[in-house]
């Protein structure tokens, strides 16, 4: 059972996520509303909630200074945002849950499913990078949140070499020589990444064009990365590669 928390100055946005949640989800239980900063850090301090619905711009401030104000975040959050793509983006990054408004079904289900495998940890450390992406997106120093069995690693994406797809999995390789495996599909990270330089050569393969160290035309195209390592070029991803290679166009 989730204690749960609505907190969005819009009233009829917090009636259309209460209907949805009490109709549709018996885990939920929805402790109380709020539709500002001060009234949701007061009913968090009074239900200490296992779930906190968040809209992020409220009229005496954001979601961000919410949570902020807390001690410890030792709850789940999921914002709600009318934001655009780029900020959709930058919540991926962060590993947070989000709805978009208006509320639908079908999003919510999407988000239940994915909060139970995601475990309360690092919250201080995901809110920090989450609020970093959406005020400078696809900056140079762009870091994302990797969800692990244990909790998430904050990383660099320039520290990336290249993902590994192994079926609903992706394994990731960094410029220090280690590697992670992350419970994302690599089609997931290829569109997270894909205005980072990264390019998809192979269903399997997604690297980083800036880690690129040479092409070689043997076995159809390879590629070799700065670690040394060679991966198969797909026929029809080569051209596309090659013109990016050639033309600098990362």
């Amino acid at each position: 059972m989730y204690q749960t928390i609505i907190i969005d100055d819009n009233q009829l946005a917090r009636r259309g996520l209460r209907h949805i949640l009490e109709q549709n989800f018996e885990e939920i239980e929805i402790m109380g509303e709020a539709d500002s900063v001060a009234s949701g850090l007061s009913l968090i301090n009074e239900f200490d909630p296992d779930l906190v619905f968040l809209d992020i711009e409220m009229p005496d401030g954001t979601g961000f200074r919410l949570l902020e104000q807390l001690p410890k975040v030792n709850f789940k959050v999921v914002f709600t945002t009318s934001y655009s793509d780029y900020a959709i983006t930058a919540f991926k990054y962060s590993a947070f849950d989000y709805i978009v408004k208006p509320v639908l079904l079908e999003n919510v289900k999407s988000t239940m499913s994915r909060i139970k495998e995601i475990p309360v940890m690092a919250e201080k450390q995901r809110i920090e990078v989450l609020r970093k992406n959406l005020t400078r997106p696809n900056d140079e120093d762009t870091t994302i949140a990797l969800p692990e069995i244990n909790g998430f690693s904050i990383i660099k994406v320039k520290d990336i070499i290249r993902c590994e797809g192994e079926r609903n999995y992706s394994r990731i390789f960094f410029i220090d020589g280690k590697s992670v495996l992350i419970s994302r599909t690599l089609l997931e990270f290829d569109n997270m990444l894909v205005s980072h330089g990264f390019f998809r050569i192979h269903r399997s393969h997604l690297i980083s064009l800036r880690n690129v160290n040479r092409y070689l035309k043997s076995d159809g195209g390879v590629i070799e990365m700065i670690d040394k390592t060679q991966l198969p070029v797909s026929p029809k991803f080569k051209d596309e590669l090659l013109n990016r290679l050639l033309y600098n166009r990362i």
